[in-house]
């Protein structure tokens, strides 16, 4: 993950030498990504003891889920709202075939 630009290593002591892992932009970048393993975990592996760890809102004092929202309007997203579209990097690329090879199959199930 260093070499990845992800934890930037920092020695905190020379003997033994000792080093720290600080999270970087493009690793702090990841957090989203990671609670919702976190959540995911919380909600399908969780046995009769409860969650292993809970996570405080600093803000407000509360425990909280983490949720992904629209950044336009702030409601909660799930897969089945969320239509995909090509963007404008996506001319010929694999994810742009597939969503051609996606809409005519879902065409040729709707006739």
């Amino acid at each position: 993950m260093v070499r990845q630009g992800i934890l930037r290593r920092i020695p905190y002591q020379e003997s033994p030498k000792r080093h720290e892992y600080i999270l970087t932009q493009k690793g702090l970048d990841l957090y989203p990504i990671m609670m919702a393993i976190v959540h995911w975990g919380d909600t399908h592996m969780v046995d009769e003891c409860g969650r292993p760890l809970l996570h405080e809102h600093r803000k407000c004092g509360k425990d909280s889920d983490p949720v992904m929202v629209c950044s336009v309007c702030g409601e909660p997203l799930s897969a089945k709202e969320v239509h995909t579209h090509p963007g404008p990097g996506a001319r010929g690329t694999p994810a742009l075939k597939a969503l051609d090879i996606s809409k005519k199959k879902a065409r040729s199930r709707a006739a």
